[in-house]
């Protein structure tokens, strides 16, 4: 990325890790004059992270206390993120005085409306980084009468929002979200049902891989009229806006992997993602302009099905910062604008 400087110009550095807890993404940003993107990098956390997450989530465990696998886990989400923000400074030519602080997200192990809990230390971060570091967002935005989540809205706000036109910005990760936007109010802001999280979870267990490359398999497959009857009667009493928690989508897939065919599982499990996305472009009015971000856009099939069933010429955050920074820059903003708990660098 090229670097664009401004005297006085605050920049803030964004980390992120989705549900989908595939890589951990940052980016350096400001927001003074206009948005900037000055630098940009994803790394791997550990090969064994995801499993360590996943295990513990199935086993009930809601804090490190409680589970070695959290433990190991955080120390590596931990040790991990300070080589991400030391890597983008390098590559950025900025020092740690030139930034004003990290949105540093951490990695969700449970969400509710009342309490949401993260792995990752922030002020660990912030000592060994030496740069102040704000987190905590969910909580944060639950006190403040929110519900925790989706927290990047405010994001697609400042960056999509303009005069004059009516759009959605979905963004395909675990689960999926939406921000419906007129003119530049937010006029509903939710999450949408499960974005990669089930597909995910059947290409592991099944393919013995993170996802389904493109959705190669799920374009092989044929639609069990009979499971995708069930996904949908389990969220009919679901509405808008809300706050979903992948782990309610797992209970929901009830089914015996070995009764159906990889691929038709698959196959059924997009159409239901892509069902679920039309439904709230429905309900927003069916605007003539959408725009994904999120590690859906990977999956062509996926993003196929998508587009034919909104009849509408999609296309991805690109054309302002690449698809999959979005997220890591909307938590740089939310630092920007002290939307978490701030954690001091001891220097």
């Amino acid at each position: 990325q090229s670097i664009i400087r401004f005297m006085a110009t605050e920049n803030f550095i964004g980390i992120m890790t989705g549900t989908s807890a595939d890589s951990l993404d940052g980016c350096i940003v400001s927001f003074d004059k206009e948005f900037q993107l000055h630098e940009s990098m994803s790394i791997d956390i550990s090969e064994n992270y995801k499993s360590l997450i996943e295990n513990s989530i199935k086993k009930g465990f809601k804090d490190i206390s409680e589970s070695n696998e959290l433990y190991k886990a955080e120390i590596a989400l931990n040790n991990k993120s300070v080589e991400l923000i030391n890597n983008l400074l390098i590559n950025s030519n900025l020092n740690k005085s030139e930034i004003s602080g990290v949105g540093f997200s951490g990695q969700t192990v449970f969400h509710t409306y009342q309490k949401s809990y993260q792995i990752g230390n922030p002020q660990t971060i912030a000592d060994n980084s030496k740069i102040d570091v704000i987190s905590d967002f969910r909580n944060f935005d639950i006190k403040n009468g929110g519900m925790g989540a989706p927290l990047i809205p405010k994001f697609h706000q400042y960056l999509f929002g303009s005069e004059n036109s009516k759009k959605i910005v979905f963004n395909i990760g675990g689960i999926a979200n939406g921000t419906y936007l007129d003119n530049k109010k937010i006029m509903l802001a939710s999450d949408v049902g499960p974005g990669n999280c089930l597909m995910d979870l059947v290409a592991k267990k099944k393919l013995d891989s993170n996802f389904d490359l493109k959705g190669e398999t799920a374009s092989k497959g044929k639609i069990i009229e009979s499971l995708l009857k069930m996904l949908h009667a389990s969220c009919v009493h679901l509405d808008y806006p809300r706050a979903d928690d992948k782990q309610d989508y797992y209970k929901i897939l009830n089914i015996n992997f070995d009764e159906h065919q990889t691929e038709d599982i698959l196959r059924t499990l997009a159409e239901f993602t892509a069902d679920k996305i039309y439904e709230f472009f429905n309900n927003c009015g069916n605007p003539e302009e959408v725009i994904f971000h999120g590690g859906g856009i990977n999956n062509n099939f996926l993003m196929n099905l998508i587009e034919e069933k909104l009849k509408v010429q999609i296309k991805t955050s690109d054309f302002k910062i690449p698809a999959k920074f979005v997220e890591s820059a909307a938590f740089a903003y939310l630092a920007f604008l002290r939307k978490g708990k701030v954690f001091s660098a001891k220097l």
